[in-house]
C-alpha cells in the first residue's frame, strides 16, 4: 500500500514538472492574450540595417534611405468592452530639419479620432493640433469597404483559428526553441516572465516553411474563410476571390513549385525572421519581431533589417487613457476645408 502511494506521488510530481512544448506554449499564450479584457502597451520600431543597391534600382528605392534613422514608438491602452483603444504614435524624423511629431489615435467600435500634428512648414490651417472624427461606416461606404467598422469578437476568433492552422503544420524542432532571458532582444530590465520562447524562419527552414504553406496552411486557411462569411468580411475578401486562389494553388505541380523555390532561394536570403516572446502566467507579456532579409537581383543587393518590440502591462486591470474621447472633433468635411484653406495662396 505504501509503495503504491509513493509511486502515485512520484508520477504526479513528474507530470507537474513536465514543461509544455515551446510551440504549444506560444500558441496557448497568444490565444490567451486575445482574451485579455484590458491592458496597456508600449512599443517601438527601428530600422537596424538598410543597404540599397547602387544602380538604377537603387535610385528607384532611394526614398527609403530617409527611413534609415527613423524612430517610431507607440504607447497606449485597450479596453475590450465597450471597445476603446488609444494609440499614441511618436515619430522622430532625422536630418537637417529634424523634428518629432506625436499623433494620438482613438478607436471605438464605430469611430476613429486622430489628432492632426502641427508639422513645421506644412500649412494645416485650423486642423493643426485638433482631433478629426472619422465615421468607420461612412468610410467603408465611400471607399468600397476597405475600412470596416471593428468587430473585435470576429477578429479575435479569426486570429485564433488562423493561428491553430499555422501551428498545426510547423514542426516543433525546426521552428521553435526555448531561450534564456539574456537572449531576448530588447527585453526591458524590469519585465519578469516565466518562460522565454522563439519562433523563427531562417534560410535553413525557409524551403520547408514555403512547402507547408502551399501544401497545407494556405488551402486550410482558404477553406476556413470560405466556410465563414464573417471572417471573409473582416478580411474584405469575396468568395470568388478565395475560390480562384484555391484553384491556382491546386494547379501547382510539385516540380514547378520546387523550381520556383530554388529560384527564390538563389535571390532571397532569410538571415532572420522571427518572433521572440516572454510568457508570464497565461499571457504573452512581451514580443519582439526581428528580421533581416537580403535580396539579390541583376548583381545588385538590397538588405533590410528591422526590429519591432512591444510589452503589455496592467492586464485585465483598470487602465487610464491619456485623452478623453473628444467632443469638439472636426468632421471629415471640416478637415478637408481646413486643408484647402491652409494650402490656398
Amino acid at each position: 500500500m505504501l509503495l503504491a502511494v509513493l509511486m502515485a506521488a512520484a508520477l504526479t510530481l513528474s507530470a507537474c514538472g513536465k514543461k509544455t512544448p515551446v510551440g504549444e506554449a506560444m500558441q496557448n499564450a497568444w490565444a490567451a492574450s486575445m482574451e485579455m479584457k484590458s491592458y496597456t502597451f508600449d512599443g517601438s520600431f527601428v530600422i537596424d540595417e538598410l543597404q540599397l543597391p547602387s544602380g538604377d534600382r537603387g535610385m528607384a528605392l532611394s526614398y527609403f534611405d530617409s527611413l534609415r534613422d527613423l524612430s517610431v514608438s507607440v504607447r497606449g491602452a485597450y479596453v475590450r468592452d465597450p471597445l476603446r483603444m488609444e494609440m499614441i504614435l511618436k515619430l522622430k524624423i532625422p536630418g537637417d530639419l529634424a523634428f518629432t511629431i506625436e499623433v494620438p489615435i482613438i478607436l471605438t467600435a464605430d469611430k476613429m479620432y486622430a489628432r492632426i500634428p502641427d508639422i513645421p512648414l506644412l500649412p494645416l490651417g485650423d486642423a493643426a493640433g485638433r482631433f478629426v472624427e472619422f465615421d468607420l461606416a461612412e468610410l467603408a461606404e465611400s471607399t468600397g469597404e476597405w475600412l470596416l467598422p471593428i468587430d473585435v469578437e470576429t477578429q479575435r476568433k479569426l486570429s485564433v483559428d488562423m493561428l491553430n492552422i499555422l501551428m498545426r503544420h510547423l514542426d516543433e524542432e525546426d521552428y521553435f526553441r526555448e531561450l534564456k532571458k539574456d537572449e531576448v532582444p530588447g527585453l526591458p530590465a524590469d519585465l519578469k516572465a516565466d518562460r522565454y520562447v522563439r519562433f523563427g524562419i531562417t534560410q535553413d527552414n525557409f524551403e520547408s516553411f514555403i512547402q507547408a504553406l502551399v501544401d497545407h496552411i494556405a488551402p486550410e486557411l482558404i477553406d476556413l474563410l470560405l466556410e465563414n462569411e464573417a471572417y471573409r468580411s473582416a478580411l474584405m475578401l469575396t468568395e470568388d476571390e478565395l475560390r480562384q486562389a484555391k484553384d491556382e494553388l491546386a494547379a501547382n505541380d510539385p516540380d514547378s513549385l520546387r523550381n520556383r523555390l530554388e529560384e527564390l532561394k538563389d535571390s532571397l536570403t532569410i538571415h532572420e525572421l522571427g518572433i521572440t516572446g516572454a510568457i508570464q502566467g497565461d499571457y504573452m507579456v512581451y514580443q519582439a519581431f526581428k528580421g533581416k532579409i537580403e535580396a539579390a537581383e541583376n548583381g545588385e543587393t538590397t538588405v533590410v533589417g528591422f526590429t519591432f518590440n512591444i510589452r503589455y502591462d496592467n492586464i485585465n486591470r483598470d487602465v487610464t487613457f491619456e485623452h478623453d474621447i473628444p467632443s469638439d472633433a472636426m468632421s471629415m468635411e471640416e478637415f478637408g476645408q481646413s486643408l484647402f484653406s491652409g494650402f490656398a495662396f
